[in-house]
């Protein structure tokens, strides 16, 4: 998998010490485990998804190559909480809003044996977290057909970014918005699929 994100242009080792540092299997229910190493998406509660590594690479990536900033970073959906980690590694906090209660207390079990650079919260992330704001980086895992103007009124205003997940010409794809440049979103090449949240 390394050499494949390698030749999608991902050169940033913090990436791949934090994918290779702890194993996916911490952030699976148990009968999950050993699909692990798998780079696939898994369904480990009704509609929660464990996301395939190599699209949290791509995620973080385009968040990275647009903002240098890794102080604070606000992550719309946790899930299995293993994105959550990598972010963890590279930003110095991490706050999480997750709107299913079962996975928020699963990943909160987590969390407390990991790091104390994550912050989770139970809610609806729509909004966004205001208290905790700005953020250099806002990471939405879901597809958006509309993202509220309060999210990108809690980036960073010199130099924060938006990545998130749309739907171009009946496909899904990461997109990015800089708050340095062209105010402007930007599709990137990686083609995903996620769930809808609209």
């Amino acid at each position: 998998m390394h050499l494949m994100l390698r030749k999608a242009g991902i050169i940033d080792d913090r990436i791949y010490q934090a994918i290779s540092f702890l194993s996916r299997s911490n952030f699976l229910p148990f009968k999950f485990a050993g699909l692990a190493d798998e780079d696939i998406n898994i369904e480990i509660f009704e509609n929660i998804f464990a996301s395939k590594t190599s699209e949290i690479a791509k995620m973080i990536h385009l968040g990275l190559s647009n903002n240098h900033n890794t102080k604070t970073v606000l992550e719309i959906g946790t899930g299995s909480g293993w994105q959550t980690y990598i972010l963890s590694t590279i930003y110095d906090r991490v706050y999480t809003i997750e709107i299913d209660e079962i996975a928020f207390d699963f990943t909160n079990k987590i969390f407390k044996n990991i790091n104390n650079r994550i912050v989770s919260k139970l809610g609806d992330g729509k909004e966004g977290w205001i208290e905790s704001a700005p953020y250099d980086a806002i990471y939405i895992d879901s597809c958006c057909d509309v993202i509220s103007k309060n999210i990108y009124d809690q980036l960073n205003k010199d130099n924060g970014v938006l990545v998130y997940v749309k739907e171009f010409d009946k496909k899904q794809y990461f997109y990015s918005f800089s708050t340095n440049g062209n105010l402007s979103e930007v599709k990137s090449q990686f083609e995903v699929q996620r769930t809808r949240i609209n």
